[in-house]
């Protein structure tokens, strides 16, 4: 099976923008992300169940997320699981990726040479993001 590159951006984007902290009195209780969640999400009506449930998979085991209540256990696929954190690797990657500008042109390049593993998009989109800091910072200097 193959990642689908923009679904996998979308599940690490909408974990960063969903998962939360709630504070009730002296305790704190999480707001955790449901895989049936991103099914029955706008934002994913582009994608098959299955692409998502892969991407979360694929995220996991880069762990740039940390999953629980994982249904069934030791299999190849998830049926159900609860998203309970981005790690910072996580979030570095989704800092560098979020920025659509960024993103288009990190896929370009990766299409072009055709390699589309995480370490290698997330060493293009860093990569694509200084470069893009350098010209601003350049042209800013010029004013």
């Amino acid at each position: 099976m193959r990642i689908d590159i923009d679904c996998l951006r979308d599940v690490l984007l909408y974990c960063i923008n969903n998962l939360d902290y709630i504070e009730n009195g002296y305790i704190w209780k999480c707001q955790y992300v449901g895989l049936d969640d991103m099914y029955k999400s706008v934002e994913f009506q582009q994608y098959k169940k299955k692409d998502i449930m892969y991407s979360v998979l694929k995220l996991k085991e880069s762990e740039y997320i940390k999953i629980s209540c994982e249904q069934p256990k030791a299999e190849t696929y998830i049926d159900s699981c609860l998203i309970i954190d981005v790690t910072m690797k996580g979030h570095q990657f989704a800092e560098n990726i979020k920025e659509p500008t960024v993103w288009n042109k990190t896929k370009s390049i990766a299409n072009k040479i055709g390699n589309h593993t995480l370490h290698f998009l997330e060493g293009i989109a860093h990569d694509v993001a200084v470069e893009i800091a350098k010209q601003t910072i350049s042209a800013m200097m010029q004013q």
